[in-house]
C-alpha cells in the first residue's frame, strides 16, 4: 500500500513538473507561425521581391504573336496602270481586276520590340526596384512590430492576472476584517460603524474583481490570438527578486543619433521620397522621345471557295528603329511634371517630420527605461514600507489604537502599490524593446535580455 501511494505521488510530481511555462521567447516563436497579421506581412514581403523581376522585364525585348481568320467578299481592280515584262515590251493603259467570294482570309505576325531609349520605363525600373526595397524595409518593420505586439501583449497578461490576484487577497483580507469586527460588536469591544465600513469596502471590490477577471481575459485572448496558445497554460513572470537595474540603456544622444539615421519608419519614408523623385524623371521634356528596335514577319492566305475565284499569297519580314515624340498631349505631360514635383517636395518635408518623430520616440522610450528603473526601485521600496505600515495599523487595531477603516486603508494602500509597482516593472521591460526598435536593432537577442529577467 505504501508502494502504490508512493507511485502516485510520483507520478505527480512528474506531472507537475513536465508543465512548462510559456515564456516571453516560447511567445514570439510561436507568433511568427500563428499570427496572421505577421502570416500577411511575410506574403507581402514575397510580393515585393517580384518587384524587381518586373523591372528587370522592362528592358527585355516584348514579343507578341497576332493571328486571325474569316471569310471575306473583296474586289480589286487597277486601271490605266504602266506594265512591262521581259520580252514582252510594256504597254499603257492596262487595267487588272481580282475578286475573291466567300473567301477565307488568314493573317499571322510575330513582332519583337527592344528599347534602345526610353527614359520613361527606365524610371518605372527605378521605382520598381524601390518598391521592392519598401517591401523589405516594411517586413523588417512588422518583425520588430510583432515582438513588441507579443511583448505588450504578454505583459497585459501578466499585469491583468497580478491585479486580479490583489483584488482577490484584497477581498480576503476584508472578509477577514469584517468577520473581526462582527466578532468584536457582538463582544461590544467597538461600534457598528466598523462592521458597515469593512462591508461597504468589500462591496466595492466585487465590481473590481469583475472588472479585473474581464480585463484578464480579454488580454488572455489577445496573446492566444498572437500565439495559437492554451488560456490554462501559465507565463513565466518576473520573480520578486528580479533585478531591473540590469536593463543597460545607454547614452540618450547615441540613441538619438541611431534613431535618426537609422530609424526603420526613417528608411521607409526616404525609400517614398526617392520613388516620388523618380516620377519627375519620368514627365521631363527631355524624356518624352521613345526609341525602339522593332523587327516584325507577317503573312496573309486569301482564297476563294468558288470558281474563278483569285488567290492571295503575302509574306513580309521587316527590321528596322522607331522613333516616337509626343507632340502635343493637351496639356496632361507638363500637369503630370508639375505634379509630381509638389509631391517630391511633400515627400521631402515628410521625411524631415520622420526624422524628428525618430528622435522623439527614442527619447520617450530611453526615459522609459531609465526612470522606469528609478520607479521600480521607489516603489519597491514603497511597497516595503507599505507593507510595515500594514502590520503596523493591524497591531494597533488589536490594542484599540486603530479602527477597522484604518486597517481597510493600509491594506488598500499596500495593493495599489504593489499593482503599480507590477505596472511599472512590465512598462519599463516594453520600453526597453521599444527603444532597440526605434533605431531599428530590435531582435531575438534583445527579447532574450527581457526573458532572462523572467523566471
Amino acid at each position: 500500500m505504501h508502494l502504490k501511494q508512493l507511485s502516485i505521488a510520483l507520478l505527480l510530481a512528474l506531472s507537475a513538473n513536465s508543465v512548462h511555462a510559456m515564456d516571453l521567447l516560447d511567445a514570439w516563436r510561436a507568433a511568427q507561425s500563428k499570427d496572421p497579421q505577421f502570416s500577411a506581412a511575410r506574403a507581402g514581403a514575397e510580393a515585393g521581391k517580384k518587384k524587381i523581376d518586373q523591372a528587370k522585364a522592362l528592358g527585355l525585348p516584348q514579343v507578341t504573336a497576332t493571328a486571325g481568320t474569316g471569310a471575306v467578299n473583296s474586289y480589286n481592280k487597277i486601271t490605266n496602270a504602266q506594265f512591262s515584262a521581259p520580252g514582252l515590251g510594256s504597254a499603257g493603259g492596262a487595267a487588272f481586276k481580282t475578286q475573291t467570294d466567300l473567301g477565307v482570309d488568314l493573317r499571322w505576325q510575330v513582332s519583337a520590340e527592344q528599347p534602345l531609349y526610353n527614359a520613361e520605363r527606365a524610371s518605372t525600373a527605378r521605382q520598381l526596384n524601390k518598391q521592392a526595397q519598401l517591401a523589405d524595409v516594411k517586413f523588417s518593420v512588422d518583425a520588430q512590430q510583432l515582438i513588441l505586439r507579443v511583448a505588450k501583449a504578454y505583459f497585459d497578461v501578466l499585469l491583468a492576472e497580478d491585479t486580479l490576484a490583489s483584488v482577490k487577497k484584497q477581498r480576503a483580507a476584508v472578509a477577514q476584517a469584517l468577520a473581526v469586527a462582527k466578532g468584536r460588536f457582538k463582544e461590544g469591544d467597538v461600534a457598528i460603524i466598523d462592521t458597515h465600513e469593512a462591508q461597504a469596502r468589500d462591496d466595492a471590490l466585487v465590481s473590481q474583481e469583475m472588472e479585473a477577471d474581464s480585463n484578464y481575459q480579454l488580454a488572455q485572448s489577445v496573446l492566444m490570438d498572437l500565439t495559437g496558445g492554451n488560456a490554462d497554460s501559465p507565463l513565466a513572470r518576473p520573480s520578486e527578486q528580479a533585478n531591473f537595474q540590469q536593463l543597460n540603456s545607454g547614452e540618450l544622444n547615441d540613441w538619438l543619433t541611431l534613431a535618426q539615421s537609422n530609424s526603420p519608419y526613417l528608411h521607409l519614408q526616404q525609400i517614398k521620397q526617392g520613388i516620388t523623385h523618380d516620377e519627375i524623371d519620368k514627365h521631363k521634356s527631355l524624356t518624352a522621345p521613345v526609341l525602339n528596335l522593332v523587327a516584325q514577319a507577317g503573312g496573309e492566305e486569301l482564297a476563294g471557295v468558288s470558281g474563278a475565284n483569285s488567290e492571295l499569297s503575302n509574306h513580309s519580314v521587316s527590321v528596322g528603329v522607331q522613333l516616337t515624340i509626343p507632340l502635343f498631349t493637351g496639356g496632361m505631360r507638363n500637369a503630370k511634371y508639375e505634379e509630381a514635383v509638389a509631391l517630391d517636395t511633400q515627400a521631402k518635408d515628410e521625411t524631415e517630420v520622420m526624422r524628428q518623430r525618430a528622435g522623439q520616440e527614442a527619447r520617450s522610450a530611453w526615459m522609459g527605461v531609465t526612470v522606469g528603473k528609478s520607479k521600480v526601485k521607489a516603489l519597491e521600496q514603497a511597497l516595503t514600507s507599505s507593507k510595515v505600515k500594514l502590520d503596523a495599523t493591524e497591531l494597533g487595531r488589536e490594542v484599540g489604537d486603530r479602527t477597522t477603516l484604518d486597517v481597510l486603508n493600509a491594506e488598500q494602500d499596500y495593493y495599489n502599490t504593489r499593482t503599480e509597482l507590477f505596472r511599472v516593472r512590465y512598462q519599463t521591460l516594453l520600453s526597453f524593446l521599444s527603444l532597440a526598435a526605434t533605431a531599428g536593432t530590435l531582435d531575438e537577442k534583445h527579447l532574450a535580455d527581457v526573458n532572462a529577467i523572467l523566471k
